[in-house]
């Protein structure tokens, strides 16, 4: 990912990897079958292993995401993330509306009040934050949905770093309110409502994020409305 081997390029051999990063000949292979699980790398007999086009990695995967974060990441990548969240989230809030448990509205409850017990707390506030959309992904009861939490966690970790939502007092009330219209809807079982809510959040959020950042505007994330289910 830092451009050392880059894509298309084969990478040199085992002698050499074992060498150039101190590993053992087991670690180095484990290491290349993860890579290669995550659709990093290819290694095909004669011809060596390579590094793979990005659009073969797969960008749901926490590790990936990790080391995207550690190395710093662009306005381009910071727009893709919130671009998944608003194509995904909005719908992820409007079957949670539908199918939400008792238990579930509970734990988003929590979840809820735990945020507004953060207002100087970047850290706990982050962590209550991502706990509220890790809840309502779970409340969609959809196993697709519910695989996107690491995409969720690294938007709003990154974001916050940016801009963080209690960084002021107005910004931290606006940010709750926000919140709180998410959980009244999915509580009073109104998908469109809760819908969107979800897609004015991750507006607002990008906004703050675009303003904040020093390079190009974020890419337009666009809202898309939800029909009311029967």
């Amino acid at each position: 990912m830092q451009g050392r081997f880059p894509i298309g390029s084969t990478l040199p051999g085992d002698a050499e990897l074992m060498e150039l990063y101190g590993v053992s000949r087991t670690a180095l292979r484990e290491a290349l079958k993860t890579l290669a699980a995550k659709g990093l790398i290819e290694s095909k007999t004669k011809v060596g292993t390579k590094v793979l086009d990005r659009n073969n990695w797969n960008m749901f995967d926490a590790d990936i995401l990790g080391w995207h974060l550690e190395m710093g990441v662009d306005a381009r990548f910071l727009g893709w993330l919130f671009e998944i969240r608003q194509m995904l989230e909005p719908l992820a809030c409007a079957t949670a509306a539908l199918r939400r448990t008792p238990e579930q509205l509970a734990v988003m409850s929590r979840a809820l009040q735990a945020m507004y017990q953060c207002e100087s707390s970047r850290q706990g506030f982050t962590k209550a934050d991502l706990a509220f959309h890790q809840a309502i992904l779970e409340a969609s009861a959809n196993p697709f949905l519910q695989s996107i939490g690491s995409v969720i966690g690294a938007a709003l970790a990154t974001s916050f770093t940016i801009s963080s939502p209690v960084s002021s007092d107005d910004r931290f009330r606006e940010v709750m309110r926000q919140h709180q219209a998410v959980f009244d809807a999915i509580e009073q079982r109104s998908p469109a409502a809760a819908s969107e809510a979800m897609s004015g959040l991750i507006l607002q959020a990008a906004e703050r994020v675009r303003i904040k950042h020093a390079e190009s505007a974020l890419a337009t994330v666009q809202i898309h409305a939800f029909s009311e289910v029967e």
